[in-house]
């Protein structure tokens, strides 16, 4: 898999997830999509998540076709002691509360692995495993959050 692979995975997720009603399985669709918004951004900020997130928010409200999507960014900062479950629960619940109105609500999860392995630090299998956890731990609480009506869409970026 080529460097950088997995985040434009996780751009083409958030534009499914943004655009599902428009582009169906047309994955060439979104492929397009995700390069339009990139080519949007500054060189230097293309591969940033917050700028990418921000311009396909600007997108979909100005296609306003379907105003119960929003995305939810959720930045788990690492405490002085590092990564907390605790903290992560306190800002998923967070941001689940703001979602709650919202039908298809897009819920982005970014910065975990930085959080879980600053920078300077190895990735060691410790950390592996606290990062799989911590995956785990967000699909699970998210799940059983939200309300059985909604279809919300969490995606670690």
């Amino acid at each position: 898999m080529k460097r950088g692979a997995h985040k434009d995975f996780s751009k083409l997720q958030i534009i499914c997830a943004l655009f599902a009603d428009d582009i169906g399985d047309d994955l060439y669709f979104a492929r397009q999509i995700k390069e339009s918004i990139e080519a949007t951004l500054p060189e230097d900020q293309r591969d940033t998540p917050e700028a990418f997130l921000a311009a396909a928010q600007t997108l979909v409200e100005q296609t306003a076709r379907n105003p119960g999507r929003a995305i939810i960014d959720l930045i788990p900062a690492p405490d002085a002691q590092g990564f907390s479950e605790l903290a992560l629960r306190a800002r998923l619940l967070e941001a689940i509360k703001r979602t709650c109105r919202f039908e298809n609500p897009l819920l982005v999860l970014t910065g975990l692995k930085e959080a879980i392995c600053p920078q300077g630090k190895r990735w060691t299998a410790r950390r592996s495993v606290e990062y799989q956890n911590a995956i785990a731990y967000a699909r699970d609480f998210c799940q059983s959050r939200t309300r059985p009506s909604s279809h919300l869409n969490l995606i670690i970026y």
